[in-house]
């Protein structure tokens, strides 16, 4: 049984209409503006910085929360579809990752869709993350670096890695992801039994993926779908948490045991009665509150 504590949510998404008809600017707008304004009270945090991330030929919004009982610290990508979401949208959920977790997060934003393609949004990750390695005095850290994501930032967050270690770079210490979006997979169970009516629908995964890809043969590159690559060897240690009325349910939970068939460490979590989006819902559902601080105050055991 669906969490009762999204029955409104639901009810609310059923009766929006079809938002894939709608401008993308001025969805990505409307989207943005709801998720502001259903945060509650501002969580307390001992300590919030801004940064800006200078790379090559553009520069990225950042925002660490330390609640300063750990000097590791967790790079954390927003979902959103790739269209749709900022460090505002995900300010009181970083605030409360961070108090829960201890450790120091640090809310990374990247170019969206359709304006930028993949593999724009990889690219953003990759090198913002590494910026960060590199950098690690500028953000007090002084102990281990992850990566961690939600629904397309958690694609972000997995496509990293792959993307690190394919370039022999600094690998993450972990990658902490929840809900993943990992695959063009329309034929899973999930998909076919919760593809509606569950506020994240087939029309709208097809709609997110047809705004970030160029062509269908992105559908296949691993940076875009983490789920197809061959090889997963050599990835750091894994916390996939897949919902259980989600239509991505099945490609990550796949993909933790294609992770674990390449030898690596991964932690599967099924939110029972959870619904995609559960994470940042933590103030409407005592559910997906408890499953947050589940898996916060497990990542300090990674970091």
């Amino acid at each position: 049984m669906v969490d009762p504590d999204f029955k409104t949510l639901i009810e609310l998404s059923r009766n929006a209409g079809d938002m894939t008809e709608m401008d993308p600017v001025m969805l990505r707008k409307f989207l943005n503006e709801t998720s502001i304004n259903s945060q509650g009270k501002k969580i307390e945090v001992k300590e919030i910085k801004d940064y800006r991330i200078e790379l090559k030929g553009r520069a990225l919004k950042a925002r660490m929360y330390s609640n300063g009982k750990s000097k590791s610290a967790l790079v954390y990508y927003h979902g959103g579809g790739f269209l749709f979401g900022d460090i505002e949208t995900y300010d009181n959920f970083c605030r409360f990752l961070a108090e829960e977790s201890g450790v120091k997060i640090i809310s990374v934003e990247y170019r969206l869709a359709p304006e930028n393609k993949f593999p724009d949004a990889i690219n953003d990750a990759y090198d913002s993350f590494h910026y960060i390695s590199e950098n690690r005095g500028k953000f007090g850290i002084e102990g281990k670096l992850g990566v961690g994501g939600d629904s397309a930032g958690a694609n972000l967050s997995a496509a990293l890695c792959l993307k690190s270690r394919d370039m022999k770079a600094e690998m993450p210490a972990a990658q902490i992801l929840f809900y993943p979006s990992l695959a063009p997979d329309n034929f899973s169970r999930s998909f076919m039994e919760y593809g509606n009516d569950y506020v994240l629908t087939e029309k709208m995964i097809r709609y997110f993926g047809s705004l970030y890809s160029r062509t269908m043969e992105d559908l296949i590159d691993p940076y875009f779908s983490p789920l197809v690559a061959d090889d997963l060897s050599g990835l750091p240690p894994a916390i996939v948490i897949s919902n259980e009325y989600d239509p991505l349910r099945d490609p990550e939970e796949s993909y933790v045991k294609k992770l674990r068939q390449a030898g690596i460490s991964a932690l599967g979590i099924r939110g029972i009665g959870m619904i995609h989006g559960s994470a940042t819902d933590f103030e409407v559902s005592e559910g997906a509150r408890t499953l947050v601080k589940m898996v916060a105050r497990v990542i300090p055991d990674y970091l």
